[in-house]
C-alpha cells in the first residue's frame, strides 16, 4: 500500500472539505444579511427623508447592534423626603389632590405628582452668578444636585440652549454609557441659579441576560416618514437606547402613575431642537 499516496488524497480531500465549508458559511453570512443595511439602502432611505424635509446632519448607523433588556422603576419620593432634601425637614405641605403634594418654604416651591415626578420652583429675586458659559451653568446644575442629596454619576446633559441670559439644560439617566428613555432632570437657569427643576428619574433594578436585536437603523427611520411632526427638521443623532413606554401598561393621560417595567432596545433620534424620538419594533 503506498502511504505516501494516501496521505497526499487525504491532504487534498481535508483542503477542499475546508474550502467548501467556508464558502457555505460565507453563503450562508450573505444569505443572513439584511439588506437594509447596504449603502444603497441607506441612499434610498436619505433621498426619502429629505423629500419630507428631514435632513441628516449625522450618519445612519449601518451595523446591527444588541442590547439586553433592563428592568426599570420610576424614582420615588414621600413628602418628608421631599422636605428632608430641600428644606432640612422644614416647610409646609398642602395636598389639593390624591396625586399631587404643594411642598413650600419662603419662596421655594416644589410640586410632587404621585410620588414621581418633582418640579421645583425658585421665586427669589437674588442675583448671585454671572454665568459666562455653558459649563459654569452645568456647575450650577451638578451643585444643585449634589445638594440634594441626588446621585450624580447616572446622568449626562442631552440638550442644551441659552436663550436671554438663561440656560436650559436637559440631563438623561444612563445605564452602562446608554441612555434610558424616558427619564429627564430638566434645568432653567440664570444668574440667580437654579430657577427650576423638573425631574422623572427611572432606577434600573436588573438586566435580561438575553440580547435583543435592534431593527436596522435604516429601516427603523423610515417610520419617520409617516410622522408629520417630524418633518422639516434636522436630525442631529441616531444612538441605540433603552425605551420604557409606560403607555404599555395602559398609562396613556399619566406616565407618573406608572410603577415599573421592562425598558426595551430601541434607536433615540434626536433633533437639532432638541427634541427626541425612540424607534422601536417591538
Amino acid at each position: 500500500m503506498d502511504w505516501k499516496k494516501i496521505k497526499k488524497i487525504l491532504i487534498i480531500a481535508l483542503i477542499v472539505a475546508n474550502v467548501g465549508l467556508f464558502g457555505y458559511s460565507n453563503y450562508k453570512n450573505f444569505k443572513m444579511r439584511d439588506e437594509s443595511t447596504r449603502i444603497d439602502f441607506v441612499k434610498e432611505v436619505t433621498g426619502l427623508l429629505k423629500e419630507k424635509n428631514i435632513i441628516l446632519d449625522t450618519k445612519i448607523p449601518r451595523r446591527r447592534k444588541k442590547l439586553p433588556s433592563v428592568l426599570v422603576s420610576f424614582e420615588t419620593s414621600s413628602e418628608e423626603d421631599i422636605k428632608n432634601r430641600y428644606f432640612d425637614g422644614k416647610g409646609t405641605v398642602e395636598r389639593p389632590s390624591t396625586d399631587l403634594a404643594e411642598i413650600s418654604l419662603n419662596d421655594e416651591y416644589i410640586n410632587l405628582v404621585n410620588g414621581r415626578r418633582v418640579y421645583y420652583e425658585n421665586r427669589k429675586e437674588d442675583k448671585k452668578y454671572n454665568i459666562k458659559n455653558l459649563d459654569e451653568a452645568q456647575k450650577i446644575a451638578t451643585k444643585f444636585l449634589l445638594d440634594k442629596k441626588y446621585d450624580t454619576r447616572d446622568i449626562y446633559l442631552s440638550y442644551y440652549k441659552e436663550q436671554d441670559g438663561k440656560y436650559f439644560l436637559n440631563y438623561t439617566k444612563i445605564f452602562e454609557n446608554i441612555p434610558v428613555e424616558s427619564s429627564y432632570t430638566n434645568f432653567i437657569i440664570d444668574e440667580r441659579g437654579v430657577m427650576s427643576m423638573d425631574r422623572l428619574w427611572l432606577n434600573v433594578l436588573d438586566k435580561s441576560d438575553q440580547k435583543i436585536f435592534l431593527s436596522p437603523a435604516p429601516r427603523a427611520l423610515l417610520s419617520l416618514l409617516n410622522k408629520t411632526e417630524y418633518y422639516n427638521k434636522t436630525i442631529e443623532k441616531i444612538i441605540p437606547c433603552f425605551y420604557f413606554n409606560p403607555e404599555d401598561q395602559g398609562y396613556i393621560e399619566d406616565i407618573t402613575r406608572a410603577v415599573n417595567g421592562r425598558a426595551i432596545p430601541g434607536w433615540k433620534v434626536k433633533f437639532s431642537d432638541g427634541e427626541y424620538t425612540v424607534l422601536s419594533n417591538y
